[in-house]
């Protein structure tokens, strides 16, 4: 462990070994925190924190892929190639189909990108008749995305007199009905396959 730390300067070091909690690492561009990082990572396996234990996000599976290189470099790549590192997409898809099961799924599902839901928007829209021009598929997606990360569900949005009197003095009383129409279209569009409609 000491041969480790000694690749370190001073500042690195104490950020790779402090384990009491939450820790915030601010650094300037070329400081080494991407070494930081790496090291950290090396360290708390060498402490005997199991790989699987330890959940790293990139920005990129590139950055993931070089990480876990360099960690294996440095411990073993045996320990780096089963640790829980990715894009958080990567990461949580692997997750999901793991678990899916637990929540009544199979794990053969199909992610939908944002261009595979707007389309499906688009004709769930033209499928009830509703104008093109007030029922734009980007504007219905916006509408769905919000009420989604604010973890409200169809009926919930319908029964949200905010959300439905918004929706009418816009001249889109329909959104809800799209939105509904929508969750249900990605759970039955394949019967043998649950489409994660990412919104």
């Amino acid at each position: 462990m000491e041969k480790l730390l000694e690749k370190l300067n001073e500042s690195q070091r104490e950020a790779v070994v402090y384990t009491d909690g939450p820790q915030l690492v601010i650094a300037g561009a070329g400081s080494g925190k991407t070494r930081v990082l790496t090291f950290k990572i090396a360290h708390l396996l060498q402490m005997g924190l199991k790989p699987w234990n330890i959940l790293a996000l990139t920005f990129t599976n590139k950055a993931a892929k070089e990480m876990k290189t360099r960690i294996g470099d440095l411990v073993g790549h045996e320990h780096s190639k089963r640790l829980f590192m990715g894009t958080f997409h990567s990461i949580f898809s692997r997750i999901l189909r793991a678990e899916a099961h637990h929540i009544g799924f199979s794990s053969n599902f199909t992610i939908y990108d944002e261009t595979d839901s707007r389309s499906l928007i688009k004709t769930i829209c033209k499928e009830m008749k509703l104008d093109d021009k007030l029922y734009k598929p980007a504007m219905v997606h916006s509408r769905i995305s919000m009420a989604k990360n604010h973890f409200i569900l169809p009926d919930a949005y319908a029964a949200n007199s905010e959300l439905m009197l918004r929706d009418s003095r816009e001249r889109l009383p329909a959104i809800h009905k799209v939105y509904a129409a929508y969750m249900q279209r990605c759970r039955l569009l394949m019967p043998w396959i649950l489409m994660i409609c990412w919104c």
